[in-house]
């Protein structure tokens, strides 16, 4: 989940020992609601009476509170202040400007729900109510945790807060209280806060569930078959340009590892093989002489070299040649004894292959730790270039025949044996093969561009429609200006 701004700026206030320098959160003194910027902010600013729950914006039957305006322009004055270190007139309207916007934008599927008389059931609502629950208490278990560990009554953060004492529960309890005491106004206990995130949150999840019921409502559940070709020319020039340029995003997008899994990969570029591994490597680190013997071996390469060349201080030759024979002894044996279990092992697994068993089954026998990233699967390499994910293995397939399997090597601290399967042809993949994969892919590239050209009209709308208080503006506005501007 993705905790709130309100959440993570209690974290920030321990992390800044204690300083809420940074947060501009009303604060109410004696039962009238005072603004509290931080000083680096404010910059004289007078204080003054601020009504958290004044209206900024009306739309419809929406009605958005000062308190609201206030959370998403503080988010836009903290960003602008992080990078100029000032606040002016200017930028307060541009933050102002912005906050606008995407409050409006926020709202509109609420708004426009209703002119269009689309609600949530009373189950839908009571699973939302659920997930909003769940969410807080998730997050009241962090807080709690959290709280517990950075104010000394525990010594490392636990993962459930259940593991708490009652005594430290309550450590964790008071301090929170403490924060959102200067963060909110004197008696805003954890309790409140816990409500408070629960309707924000709840709020925020109807808002999806009623955008997807307006996009249900959008006529694309078919598509012509031009509208699909034009599609997938689009799609495919654009995947043969970026993975031209940068093969390793292919990788990336063939794994199925970049986040937008919708779209299917229909090029492929130069460079890539498919293979099998047998790896083996080595329990525990090996012996820092190793490297450091490694190091020194090379210097005095270098410097055996230069003297070589220049044919000078034939004694100090001889002296760099016994002294780099008896470095390579020290590392062949350090070496021999860190890997002689697995070369012991890997020898094994080459005989079985030579002696006729498939190469699943020797993978399935000598892969076998739980950890082992390379269990059964078959590894998509790059071999033009550097391949972060692989190493230098690509190095001892590429030369391989598909179908064959290299002798046991050591390749970045594993020994391995590796298997070409293919080498991976170059161009488009055959259409017909993910021709269902393209069609999916197209109706959903289509529902979010119809979506986006529909919800561009409402917001259209709505900004014409919404009526803004522009007295409530002015009072969060002021928060932030010189009392001379």
């Amino acid at each position: 989940m993705k905790f709130d701004k309100r959440f993570l700026a209690l974290l920030t206030a321990i992390l800044l020992s204690l300083s809420l320098t940074a947060c501009l959160v009303p604060k109410e003194e004696d039962g009238q609601v005072t603004s509290a910027p931080a000083d680096t902010q404010n910059q004289g600013a007078n204080a003054f009476d601020f009504d958290g729950d004044a209206i900024a914006i009306e739309l419809g039957s929406v009605k958005i509170k000062a308190t609201d305006v206030v959370n998403m322009f503080d988010s836009y004055m903290s960003m602008f202040s992080s990078y100029s270190g000032t606040i002016n007139a200017e930028t307060v309207e541009q933050c102002m400007s912005m906050t606008e916007d995407e409050m409006i934008r926020t709202y509109v599927p609420l708004w426009k729900a209703e002119e269009l008389g689309i609600t949530l059931t009373s189950e839908e609502e009571l699973e939302l109510d659920a997930s909003a629950h769940a969410e807080v208490e998730e997050e009241r278990n962090a807080l709690l945790c959290q709280f517990a560990y950075y104010y000394g009554a525990i010594d490392e953060i636990p993962e459930d807060a259940s593991s708490l004492t009652q005594e430290q529960a309550d450590v964790a309890i008071n301090a929170i209280n403490e924060q959102l005491a200067q963060m909110f106004h004197e008696g805003f206990v954890f309790d409140d806060y816990l409500a408070m995130e629960h309707d924000n949150i709840l709020e925020s999840l109807r808002i999806e569930r009623l955008t997807d019921a307006l996009k249900a409502t959008l006529n694309t559940d078919s598509l012509d078959p031009e509208e699909v070709d034009a599609w997938y020319d689009k799609t495919l020039a654009a995947q043969k340009a970026t993975y031209d340029e940068s093969p390793l995003e292919y990788f990336y997008d063939a794994q199925g590892l970049d986040v937008d899994g919708a779209v299917p990969v229909l090029y492929v570029p130069d460079g890539y093989i498919r293979v099998q591994v047998i790896q083996l490597t080595p329990d525990g680190e090996p012996d820092e002489k190793i490297e450091a013997n490694a190091t020194q071996m090379k210097d005095l390469e270098a410097e055996y070299g230069e003297l070589a060349l220049n044919g000078e201080n034939p004694e100090r030759q001889a002296e760099i040649a016994e002294q780099y024979a008896a470095l390579k002894a020290e590392n062949d044996e350090l070496e021999n004894s860190y890997y002689s279990d697995v070369r012991t092992k890997i020898d094994e697994a080459y005989a079985a292959l030579e002696g006729g068993a498939s190469f699943e089954d020797v993978m399935k026998t000598y892969n076998g730790s739980a950890d082992n990233e390379s269990g059964l699967d078959e590894r998509l390499v790059y071999i033009k270039d550097a391949d972060p994910r692989n190493g230098s293995l690509g190095d001892y397939a590429k030369d391989l025949e598909p179908g064959t399997y290299s002798k046991p090597v050591l390749v970045d601290g594993a020994y391995v044996i590796v298997k070409l399967i293919e080498v991976v042809k170059e161009g488009p993949v055959d259409r017909a093969s993910i021709e269902e994969d393209i069609r999916i892919a197209a109706l959903t590239a289509l529902t979010e561009e119809t979506w986006e050209a529909q919800f561009d009209e409402w917001y259209t709308d709505a900004m014409e429609k919404a009526v803004f208080h522009r007295e409530t503006y002015e009072m969060i506005k002021s928060q932030y200006l010189p009392s001379d501007q």
